[in-house]
């Protein structure tokens, strides 16, 4: 007997019929109809290996999940009425429109494609396509018109990606990842200052494309320490080898737009290369590394030639975890104002402290500032760092180069200050890159520092061939001198204003008068190792009351 075709037809008087499914739908090589304006609901599976006909609507509206497996093909027009949810479990094709009642779609690893001119209706915080999986919501042809992919990672997580093309049409398919990692799909995951999810963009036909995305998020998505006042969408760059990672700008950074309904976004255009896309500040800023080297003169120990880490020993546990310059304001002078992805940075208390072991070459000394300058010698960005007793200058985790992030890879004057030392400036500009370190040692060259106009050296000679940023500098400033008439601008009357009449001696303090670094701030003991008055005097010298740093 031959096999005939089944086909329902549900059009009665011009009026749609509800046909109520309450076991399973199951097509299997026949020919489906749903006629323009009636509706077939299930309450259970669904399942074809056919396209399913017509213009009308399937509803889903069971008790319990209900799995959809359309095996690749096309129902016309879906709503999703099932606050228990509905699963795919094979790819499904949707011509017209998907329209969310009640309950999310889980695509798990099988793909929900939108044709064309289908669009999504009804979708919210409470409604939308789950990418729990390897699956995507894709929309084909996706062109100048703004559409919005409703997803999230999770039933809790709700992150729309709204989407403008404005190059050449394409299928752009997204899913929401659970955390940001930090090789894009490889790696690390942060742990704070992003909203945690990652936007994973593909396309169909590579190139062409020139897309505008807004990101949204809920404030339970934002993981500690993220600045919703500052921050922007960064994509993870694959090629070429010089800009693989991460690639916002500072100049790219933004307040967040929002709330609305609950949800906050950021904006970014001109996007060009489809992957990894995640919002937030430093984390997914564009590296920029930077290996200073410097020695500071009150810290220095001609016999060793490291500088001691007495902050660090000290009984008390001096060193901060939290960098101290945001308070010093006479080192974020008008122009030097800018923090880029710099301003409170913290390290950890084994690190700056006396769990970190024994002194060595590598144990920290103190925190200092590294100013990054533009061409013009403008200060652009700046990064609290720590200093090694060997006199290298590195992240906060105490090993890593610095990371001036934000910036991208070009030339720059560099420069570093310290809290009650002079700062010092390269004398030109160095090559800096993202995924390489550029060294600079300031320590064995007087010629390494940029010298300006001013009438000494622009740093100390602690041995003949050794130099240092010049100590003394007591109150903030430029300079280092003992005229003038108060301790704004007189670091002997500052410090003896640190001490007050009562006293000539501070012990277990971490305080910019402490020039030689001890842990105490004092004017007796036999040398300037242990006396600040006679640390400056030493700075000085018998030829001269004033030693300035040159202006940059």
């Amino acid at each position: 007997m031959k096999r005939k075709p089944l086909q329902m037809m549900l059009l009665t008087g011009g009026l749609a019929l509800a046909n109520v499914a309450s076991a399973q739908l199951f097509i299997d090589q026949a020919t489906f109809t749903i006629q323009s304006g009636a509706t077939v609901t299930v309450q259970g599976d669904v399942t074809s290996n056919v396209d399913i006909q017509g213009a009308g609507k399937v509803i889903l509206k069971g008790s319990s999940n209900q799995n959809v497996n359309m095996n690749g093909f096309t129902v016309p027009n879906v709503e999703i009425d099932n606050a228990a949810n509905v699963t795919l479990t094979g790819a499904a094709k949707v011509s017209g429109v998907l329209t969310f009642t009640n309950g999310d779609v889980l695509l798990g690893n099988n793909n929900l494609t939108l044709l064309n001119a289908a669009s999504i209706t009804g979708a919210s915080s409470t409604k939308y396509v789950v990418t729990n999986g390897t699956g995507r919501l894709i929309k084909t042809a996706l062109g100048a018109t703004a559409f919005t992919y409703p997803v999230g990672k999770s039933t809790t997580s709700y992150t729309p990606l709204a989407i403008t093309n404005s190059g050449t049409a394409d299928d752009i398919g997204v899913r929401a990842i659970n955390t940001v990692l930090s090789a894009g799909t490889t790696g690390t995951a942060f742990t704070k200052e992003v909203v945690n999810n990652t936007w994973d963009i593909n396309e169909a036909v590579a190139g062409g494309s020139n897309l505008s995305l807004t990101a949204s998020w809920a404030t339970a998505d934002e993981l500690a320490g993220f600045d919703r006042t500052r921050t922007g969408i960064s994509t993870y760059l694959t090629a070429p080898a010089a800009s693989v990672g991460w690639d916002l700008l500072n100049s790219q950074v933004a307040a967040a737009t929002g709330p609305t309904a609950g949800l906050y976004s950021a904006t970014r255009t001109g996007v060009t290369s489809v992957g990894s896309f995640a919002v937030g500040t430093r984390p997914v800023l564009s590296p920029l590394l930077v290996s200073p080297k410097v020695f500071l003169q009150g810290a220095y120990n001609t016999g060793t030639g490291l500088m001691n880490d007495a902050l660090r020993t000290n009984v008390n546990n001096l060193i901060p975890t939290t960098e101290p310059y945001s308070a010093l304001t006479g080192m974020l002078s008008a122009n030097n104002a800018v923090r880029g992805s710099g301003g409170g940075e913290t390290s950890a208390a084994n690190i700056v402290g006396p769990s970190a072991g024994a002194s060595t070459n590598n144990t920290i000394v103190d925190w200092v500032l590294v100013q990054l300058h533009n061409g013009a010698g403008t200060v652009i960005s700046q990064r609290a760092a720590l200093l090694q007793r060997d006199g290298d200058v590195v992240d906060v985790d105490g090993i890593s180069p610095v990371n001036l992030a934000g910036n991208a890879a070009g030339t720059y004057f560099v420069s570093v200050k310290h809290r009650n030392h002079l700062g010092v400036r390269t004398a030109a500009t160095l090559g800096l890159a993202k995924v390489s370190t550029t060294n600079y040692d300031f320590t064995d060259g007087l010629s390494k520092a940029f010298a300006g106009a001013v009438a000494n050296n622009a740093m100390a000679s602690v041995t003949g061939s050794v130099f240092a940023l010049w100590s003394g500098n007591a109150n903030d400033d430029i300079s280092v001198r003992m005229t003038g008439l108060n301790a704004n601008n007189n670091d002997y009357l500052r410090l003896l204003s640190a001490l007050g009449a009562s006293t000539n001696i501070q012990t277990n303090v971490y305080s910019k008068q402490d020039l030689n670094m001890d842990g105490s701030v004092r004017m007796t003991g036999l040398n300037a190792n242990n006396n600040d008055y006679l640390r400056l005097l030493s700075t000085l010298g018998s030829s001269t009351v004033l030693v300035t740093q040159p202006t940059f």
